[in-house]
This record gives C-alpha cells, structure tokens and sequence, in this order.
C-alpha cells in the first residue's frame, strides 16, 4: 500500500512523467479512461504538462477552459481535476502521444504541438480545446503519418 502522502508523492512528478502518462492513457481501455476522468485527474500532471510545454499555468488554464484562480486552489489543495478538465488534459496527452508516434521523438512532436502551423492557421496545440480543433490536428498528424498534404 502507498503511504506516501498526496503533497510528498507530487515532488517526485517530473514533464517526462508527462509523455509516460500520455502512453499509458493511450493503451488503456476506454471505460477505464472513462472512469479515471470521471473521477478526475490529479492536478500534479496539470503541472508535469506546464513543465513539458515549458508555458504558464494561465495559458494551460484556458486550453483546459478553467480559469487561473481554479488551477491555483486546486494545487494548493492538492485536489483532482474535474471531469471537463480532466477529459481536456487527457486529450492533449493522447494528441502529444500521438505527435511522438508520427514525429519519433517527443522533442520533435513538442515543437511541432508549439510552433504555429500554416495548414492549421495557429499551433496544433492552441486548437486542443476544442473537439472540432482536435479533429483537425488528428487529421493532419494521420497526413504527415501517411504522406498526405501536410
């Protein structure tokens, strides 16, 4: 059993957590990821995403569609994500998993999610805060995967 408490078992949370957590999530079956949402994510991979990304917690917050001041309370409780949050953060780190598997390395996959991008008018990233943005990052990652106009 863990009997490491939730605030201690945080500072161990680094950004390569971050692109392990996203493999995972991805081979997890889907009313398992369903559950875990539901339940809501622990609000340190909000961090381990900030420190990958190398952006704010202000600019994380509004991708999530959460304002600032929820993200601070939330950390300083160390309390979990909602499931809207949740589902959001799990999404950027199924796309990121995604990115890594069409670019083979996450540094190459991060500057692509970062840098804007002519086909998509913005970064990649900007867009994960909608399912119709997602849409169109999946749809141009399967094209550059598969030779398609990029």
């Amino acid at each position: 059993m863990n009997t490491v408490p939730k605030q201690a078992a945080r500072t161990f949370i680094s950004e390569e957590s971050f692109i392990n957590w996203g493999k995972v999530i991805s081979k997890m079956n889907p009313l398992e990821r369903v559950k875990m949402i539901r339940d809501g994510i622990d609000v340190g991979r909000l961090v381990e995403a900030t420190k990958y990304y190398g952006i704010s917690q202000m600019e994380l917050a509004k991708i999530l569609g959460v304002s600032n001041a929820t993200i601070t309370r939330k950390i300083k409780s160390a309390s979990n994500l909602g499931p809207m949050e949740s589902e959001r953060l799990v999404r950027i780190a199924l796309v990121e998993t995604e990115a890594e598997e069409v670019f083979s390395t996450p540094d190459q996959a991060k500057r692509w999610m970062l840098e804007p991008n002519l086909a998509l008018g913005e970064s990649p990233f900007s867009l994960l805060d909608t399912d119709s943005g997602v849409h169109e990052v999946k749809k141009l990652l399967s094209a550059i995967a598969y030779g398609g106009v990029a």
